[in-house]
């Protein structure tokens, strides 16, 4: 077996002025962060090119100080050199020739744990880790609890710590791990669900649906408003900053107060600490007087307790034309206000984008202005488009086609982004192959997000968007910071909502927690798989996505091994089509009937359905995809529930209605066709049938003559398929 050590290149042991990171690996941005080898941190941001991923470090203050010396030496050479091509080889999928920047920290994190169960054991050199120590650490790894995962990448830590430093100019002496000659099963715990992205919870849909409302609503009603409310609290900071102090401002200032005091009229104010505080920026900016003679008429007129009885609103001048509910939503908007919306807005943007794309939070949080160009009209190109039918039939009756104008983004994805020649780890991710396609609520909210950046910057830069940013760091914002936005965004939609009189837009707490950022992904997966004809908001928007997940610009958007959201779709389709089946299996064998063209075709997949769902448990993802997408290659065996059409579907492309031409490998459940081949109905669809025609009858006797009729005409053709169910419908024991 190869050893690292085998025709190696020794580097010479390093000075204590001699750079962490070598030059050839330097990002440009982050090349001044460059630690010296002589340094008690070690930054790694030499290292990061990722505009979202947080600035990491090694402090060698955490490592037991007998190890320090070597441990450095071994570290610097982890960065500083690779492994051979052919040692990695050997190990499979475990290692890698480099690392990236958070499994360097993870690595040599674990390398200082190691030193510290050493020193306990009063083993004071790396010289006396031989064989039987590692072996009893590996166990002790075992038994301390955690994860299989877990424990197999401290694992590999160890084999690195051994590889490297026979790589050092003077090894320290580590031995080889046992688990490297003779497997890691003895020292792993048992293997269980392997969790991943298809292990999140989705979002519910009372907290998807108007969370979705909200988003929208900010990018596309009020936008214009909001952008220009910010920018004239700005051009007001910027203002008073510059004014100096004149007779015409101080008399200006003093008849503004006078008036107000004599007439008993609230004081413009704001809130700090939780008690409003006269707002001093816009009394002087309103005014033309200074802050300071602004401070010394609060004092001298003793305007704090007038202030906390009668505050009063710091209304901008600029005009309101966002509308909510059809009225406008402001009568004008506050000056306090401004920022905060702007911070609002630009989560909204955040929510659209992530949720409408399927992208993960890491590749929104690197876009830039720019990334989603329009057309040149010289080129002669013209913007893709579909044609989108939507059929709620508990919304509207008839069908609604919408023109859906279709843009490409460019972006870099940076999960597993390794150069395709070397294998090395690239650091700042790599451009997609194939482009991201943009549905219109996602191109208003980067149009959005590009008049507040300048060109070719970062959409959520956080120098721009985060005014507390170090100024030392770069990047976007992270995760954490818009996982805290969302939240915020949340408790200020639901107060709009009361504020506004629609408690029907309330968003709902989630029952598994808090939103974040990585459960959008997940959860638009689920809805296309689950929810063709959901909440009104998330149907259109579910329809729009399905029919861009199906062009064939965007065929090959999830080719790429988890780089794309296919994958999640077919898992989630898979699954619930397996719920499809082991639901009617219950309902038939309860003595429920069924009818329809393919209802005895049906029985018999119902009877086979439900076992893929089992042999999902414990697989990886690939393996979990690979396994979903044979089970839904099978043609006229798969049951498809679609809950707006209220029936089932055992696709057969042959007999198909909904894409007679261009024929799918799954149906179009946006796009059901009475008559077709494929239905299947139940006494349980018939019944809901029923029920949804009497509520079109309650709606169409409150609505006026032509919407009427047309809700008194869908109403007849429901009852109808239920009558004809009720008709044809027979039971497994009647055909036996």
């Amino acid at each position: 077996m190869t050893t690292p050590e085998a025709g190696r290149h020794v580097l010479a042991e390093p000075a204590s002025t001699t750079p962490v990171v070598p030059q050839r690996l330097v990002v440009a941005s982050h090349a001044h962060l460059n630690s010296r080898f002589g340094d008690m941190v070690w930054s790694l941001a030499p290292l990061i090119d990722n505009p979202s991923q947080q600035l990491m470090s090694i402090d060698w203050s955490s490592c037991a100080k007998p190890f320090r010396a070597p441990l450095r030496l071994i570290a610097w050479t982890l960065l500083n050199r690779e492994l051979r091509n052919s040692f990695v080889r050997e190990r499979g999928t475990r290692m890698r020739t480099r690392i990236a920047p958070v499994p360097t920290q993870d690595t040599v994190r674990t390398w200082m744990r190691l030193s510290h169960w050493l020193a306990k054991r009063q083993i004071h050199a790396l010289a006396g880790c031989d064989r039987t120590v590692l072996h009893e650490y590996g166990r002790h790894l075992l038994e301390a609890g955690t994860g299989r995962r877990d424990t197999q990448t401290k694992l590999i830590a160890l084999t690195r710590l051994w590889a490297f430093d026979q790589l050092t100019e003077h090894p320290a002496g580590v031995a080889r791990p046992p688990w490297d000659e003779v497997g890691m099963d003895d020292y792993l715990p048992a293997a269980t669900t392997t969790g991943g992205e298809n292990a999140r919870e989705v979002l519910a849909e009372e907290t998807m649906g108007p969370l979705l409302v909200w988003a929208i609503r900010l990018v596309e009603d009020l936008a214009d408003d909001i952008l220009a409310a910010h920018a004239e609290a700005h051009r007001m900071r910027d203002t008073v900053r510059a004014q100096r102090a004149t007779p015409t401002g101080r008399l200006a200032l003093n008849a503004y107060l006078a008036e107000r005091i004599a007439a008993g009229a609230p004081l413009s104010a704001a809130i700090r600490d939780g008690k409003p505080v006269l707002a001093r920026t816009y009394v002087a900016a309103t005014t033309g007087a200074t802050l300071q003679h602004v401070q010394r008429a609060w004092k001298r007129l003793e305007l704090a307790a007038l202030v906390e009885a009668n505050p009063g609103p710091c209304p901008l001048k600029v005009p309101v034309t966002g509308r909510i509910a059809s009225h406008p939503w402001r009568t004008a908007v506050d000056y306090t206000e401004a920022d905060t919306l702007l911070k609002h807005l630009v989560t909204a943007a955040f929510v659209v984008c992530s949720y409408l794309t399927g992208a993960r939070p890491q590749e929104i949080l690197g876009l830039r202005a720019g990334c989603c160009p329009n057309p040149d009209p010289d080129s002669g190109a013209s913007l893709a488009r579909h044609v989108l039918r939507v059929r709620p039939e508990d919304v509207a009756a008839g069908e609604d086609d919408e023109d859906e104008p279709h843009l490409l983004i460019r972006g870099h994805h940076y999960k597993n982004a390794t150069d395709p020649d070397t294998g090395h780890y690239l650091p700042g991710g790599t451009e997609r192959p194939v482009p991201w396609v943009a549905i219109t609520p996602v191109v208003n909210a980067i149009r959005v997000l590009e008049r507040i950046v300048p060109d070719g910057e970062l959409l959520f830069n956080a120098a721009l968007h985060n005014p507390t940013h170090a100024a030392y760091r770069t990047g976007s914002l992270r995760n954490g910071s818009i996982a805290e936005r969302i939240e915020d965004f949340v408790t200020w939609a639901n107060r709009e909502a009361l504020t506004q009189g629609l408690p029907g837009e309330v968003i709902a707490a989630d029952p598994h927690g808090s939103i974040g950022t990585a459960r959008f992904r997940r959860t638009l997966a689920w809805h296309i798989a689950r929810r063709p004809g959901g909440l009104v908001a998330l149907a259109i928007q579910y329809g729009h996505m399905r029919t861009v997940l199906n062009t064939d610009e965007s065929g090959r958007y999830g080719t790429r091994s988890r780089g794309g959201i296919h994958a999640l779709v077919d898992i989630e389709t898979a699954l619930a089509t397996a719920d499809t089946a082991a639901d009617l299996l219950d309902r038939i064998q309860a003595g429920e009937a069924v009818s329809g063209p393919a209802a005895r075709q049906a029985i018999l997949a119902a009877a086979n359905g439900p076992v893929f769902q089992g042999a999902l448990v414990g697989l990886g993802f690939s393996r979990k995809h690979a396994a979903a997408r044979r089970h839904l290659a099978r043609e006229g065996s798969v049951l498809y529930e679609n809950p707006n059409a209220l029936l089932l579907c055992l696709y057969r492309r042959d007999r198909a209605l909904c894409a007679k031409d261009d024929q799918r490998d799954a149906p179009s459940l946006d796009q059901c066709v009475p008559g077709c081949g494929n239905i299947v109905r139940t006494d349980q669809h018939a019944t809901h049938l029923r029920e949804r025609a009497d509520q079109l009858d309650r709606k169409a006797a409150r609505s006026p003559g032509p919407l009427a009729d047309r809700w008194y005409a869908t109403a007849t053709r429901l009852r109808e398929r239920a009558d004809d169910h009720d008709r044809t419908r027979f039971t497994v024991q009647e055909k036996s």
